[in-house]
């Protein structure tokens, strides 16, 4: 059914959100430079999943991706003394939480990324599928490690949440614009006035409309620099960083 194949819009994740009901901690979104449905387990899977989306250097961004060579992941297992995922009587593929696309030269290189916490990686179910990733990804020669998911904080979620919320209300950015929008922004920044007084007098001296989606998408392509480890909203002071 093409699930887990394909590049780009057309790739399927293995796992869909839909695939638990009842787990709070799944969400989805949909890409913007890779229009489809982005499915993710957990909330650090969606940070990491945001933090990726806003890096110029990915070329393309997958989800739960599956390892089909079950041959060389059973054998791997046997070396190791681990024991294979099964659906039923069947061997089911390891996934990889993270396939990212990125251009080296005149290539396309893929890095393959988990996500875990401190607390996961202390668990040795966890840490024995970890090997099985690493193995089988360096005997394929991709790129694997693990995520440090240390800052990975609600605070740095709500906040990328925050930021994307232009692409979500259909905002249409104009590159020109922006950066002129930004540079009013940071040139008229006063430390500890609330947001939405600062996106309001640098529209005004900008004479420029749909000034909080401005801010919003100059501070999603890093435009203006922005603390996001601090709640973000309109109603509260932000920190730019240097």
């Amino acid at each position: 059914k093409g699930i887990g194949l394909g590049e780009g819009a057309a790739y399927q994740s293995w796992i869909k959100t839909s695939n638990f009901p009842s787990r709070g901690t799944c969400s989805n979104f949909v890409g913007i430079r890779i229009r489809r449905p982005f499915h993710f387990l957990s909330s650090k899977e969606a940070t990491n999943f945001l933090l990726e989306e806003r890096n110029p250097e990915n070329l393309d961004i997958q989800e739960q991706v599956p390892i089909f060579d079950i041959q060389s992941t059973m054998r791997v297992c046997a070396r190791f003394g681990v024991d294979h995922i099964y659906r039923g009587r069947f061997p089911s593929p390891f996934t990889i939480d993270f396939v990212l696309t990125r251009r080296r030269g005149s290539k396309k290189v893929a890095l393959a990324r988990s996500i875990k916490t401190p607390k996961d990686l202390l668990k040795p179910k966890t840490a024995e599928r970890l090997n099985i990733e690493y193995q089988w990804c360096s005997e394929v020669d991709i790129d694997w490690a693990v995520v440090d998911t240390s800052e990975f904080t609600p605070e740095l979620l709500s906040s990328l949440r925050f930021i994307r919320q232009w692409f979500v209300d259909r905002y249409e950015p104009n590159e020109a614009i922006a950066v002129r929008f930004a540079d009013a922004f940071q040139h008229g920044f006063e430390f500890g006035t609330p947001l939405d007084e600062l996106i309001r007098k640098t529209a005004s001296r900008t004479r420029l409309k749909d000034g909080v989606s401005l801010f919003k998408y100059c501070a999603w392509a890093n435009l203006i620099r922005v603390d996001l480890h601090r709640p973000i909203s309109l109603d509260v002071w932000i920190i730019l960083l240097p």
